[in-house]
């Protein structure tokens, strides 16, 4: 009696929560980790704990990303060409520093420009959701963005 292999169901994910601020702001700071990490790294080398405290103290802990998200993205970064390291002892201990090159410079930049254009439009978005709360009737033209 041979008995047929019964179909593997694939494993589903609940949905997210949308009205929950708490999967908005995880979004948010998945996203901005790689450009934090780029930031602070436009302002002097660093080995790669420096830049976790780095990004969590200039998001004032908004962002602070571990280092098991940072290293892989430090990695990425630098197969990538956008930081160059060396090896460095820091407070008796040897350690791998990361530095802009000019790749990463402009993409630091180019980040900025990008982050720039959504925050407007995040901005205009809600003095568009303000506007319609207060007159629904003159609700205004819908705002272009991230083009």
């Amino acid at each position: 009696m041979s008995h047929a292999p019964k179909p593997v169901r694939p494993v589903l994910r609940p949905a997210p929560d949308y009205a929950d601020a708490a999967y908005w702001r995880g979004t948010i700071k998945m996203s901005l980790s790689k450009f934090f990490v780029l930031c602070v790294l436009h302002q002097k080398p660093m080995h790669g704990y420096e830049v976790v405290q780095a990004v969590e103290r200039t998001t004032k802990g908004c962002c602070s990303p571990t280092e098991g998200t940072v290293y892989p993205m430090l990695n990425e970064f630098e197969a990538g060409g956008y930081l160059s390291s060396h090896a460095e002892v820091v407070q008796g201990r040897a350690r791998k520093v990361y530095s802009l090159t000019q790749k990463g410079r402009e993409a630091f930049q180019t980040a900025v420009v990008a982050w720039l254009e959504a925050t407007d439009c995040i901005l205009a978005t809600k003095a568009a959701a303000e506007a319609v709360a207060r007159a629904p009737e003159r609700a205004p033209e819908r705002a272009t963005c991230c083009e």
